[in-house]
């Protein structure tokens, strides 16, 4: 504990300029199936198939309506969280300030599949 104590104290604060750099996000290559995944969303939310302010459209409906209440209530929940993160997915892609590639988007992506695949392990009820 002393140790880190006294690497903490010997740091040197960060000018304005340098906290700015530090958090940009670096452009990085991301894997194939992230790329795709994040097109095919642009392409759903460019046709009007899902809007990220209705969250109800992600669903296939004839799915979701013959979903027992306990599993219509878990899919609830998630959906709101998915449409959370998939309004900030979409608005880190389409700003001009971050790179269309790169690790926190990749991260972002992929903490989305796994809040999709809690679900579709047992009901296939999103769209993407």
């Amino acid at each position: 504990m002393t140790d880190f104590l006294q690497t903490i104290g010997q740091q040197h604060p960060l000018s304005e300029e340098q906290q700015k750099k530090v958090g940009q996000s670096v452009g990085a290559k991301m894997g194939e199936e992230y790329e795709t995944f994040m097109k095919q969303i642009l392409r759903m939310l460019d046709s009007g198939e899902i809007d990220v302010s209705k969250p109800q459209s992600f669903l296939k409906m004839e799915i979701y309506n013959r979903l027992d209440e306990m599993w219509k209530g878990k899919v609830d929940l998630a959906l709101v969280n998915i449409a959370n993160l998939l309004g900030h997915i979409v608005s880190f892609r389409l700003s001009k300030k971050t790179p269309d590639e790169s690790p926190e988007l990749q991260s972002m992506i992929e903490y989305l599949w796994q809040m999709k695949q809690r679900i579709e392990e047992t009901h296939d009820v999103f769209k993407f």
